[in-house]
C-alpha cells in the first residue's frame, strides 16, 4: 500500500524544489541576456556601426525614399476621357489560323 510521506521529507522535497527552481530562474536570466547581446549583434550593419560594407552580405537595407504620398490616385484623374488606339468596325481582312 502507498504510505503517506512524513512531514520531514516533504520538507525535504520542497526545498529541492526549491533549489531546482532557482537554479532554472537564473539560468533563463542568463540565457536571455546572451540572447539579447545576440540579436543586438544581428542588428548591426555598416550603416549602425564601424563594420567594413563587405561584412553585409547579400543582405542590404532597403532604400528609403524622400518623397512624400500624393492624396491623388495613380494614373489618370477621374473624368478624364481616355485617347487610346481605335479598333476598326469593319477590318480590311480577316486571316484564318490553322
Amino acid at each position: 500500500m502507498f504510505q503517506k510521506p512524513t512531514y520531514e521529507e516533504l520538507f525535504e522535497d520542497t526545498q529541492m524544489l526549491k533549489a531546482i527552481i532557482k537554479t532554472l530562474s537564473e539560468t533563463l536570466e542568463r540565457l536571455e541576456a546572451r540572447m539579447a547581446e545576440l540579436e543586438a549583434i544581428l542588428k548591426q550593419n555598416s550603416q549602425t556601426s564601424s563594420k567594413p560594407p563587405s561584412s553585409d552580405g547579400y543582405k542590404k537595407p532597403k532604400p528609403t525614399s524622400s518623397r512624400k504620398k500624393s492624396d491623388k490616385s495613380k494614373g489618370a484623374q477621374k473624368g478624364h476621357k481616355g485617347s487610346g488606339l481605335q479598333l476598326p468596325h469593319e477590318p480590311d481582312k480577316i486571316v484564318e489560323h490553322l
